[in-house]
């Protein structure tokens, strides 16, 4: 059986993040900052890691990704470490939430390049994916298991 704590590491180190979304009937998927670095993001790092298995992204409301999920919240995320051949998908119902304190608690200051108004900015939302299923593969081993069974 796969080791969750080395997957979660991989998760909290990994240099980008990617998130597959459905636009109509035709797959996208773009890299997305890691809030799980605490070298980069100590404050959102803390709530994403303290989530297990939990999927957390910041992005603005007027986002293809967004209007995507709101069509088809059903999503995948990948974490890798190509090198050394481990990767996790995890696959589930993505939600998007604009709940302020959650807002808060991921804010970042280098972000009022994009969102002025800072974490009340009414573009700026919080993606959250609670994952139903985890595949991937440690060096030469596939592996399956339902984080929400764990």
């Amino acid at each position: 059986m796969i080791d969750h704590d080395a997957l979660l590491d991989l998760m909290n180190r990994a240099d980008a993040v990617y998130l597959a979304t459905v636009d109509g009937t035709r797959p996208r998927i773009r890299a997305m900052v890691n809030l799980r670095r605490d070298d980069l993001y100590p404050a959102a790092s803390a709530v994403c890691r303290g989530a297990g298995f939990a999927v957390h992204f910041t992005t603005s409301v007027s986002s293809g990704k967004v209007r995507e999920i709101r069509s088809n919240p059903a999503v995948s995320v990948y974490y890798c470490e190509p090198a050394r051949t481990r990767g996790i998908m995890l696959s589930g119902q993505m939600e998007v939430l604009l709940d302020p304190a959650l807002k808060k608690s991921l804010w970042d200051d280098a972000w009022r390049i994009y969102w002025p108004a800072g974490a009340e900015d009414p573009d700026y939302v919080v993606l959250r994916m609670q994952p139903e299923s985890a595949t991937g593969w440690w060096g030469t081993a596939p592996f399956h298991f339902e984080p929400s069974a764990r």
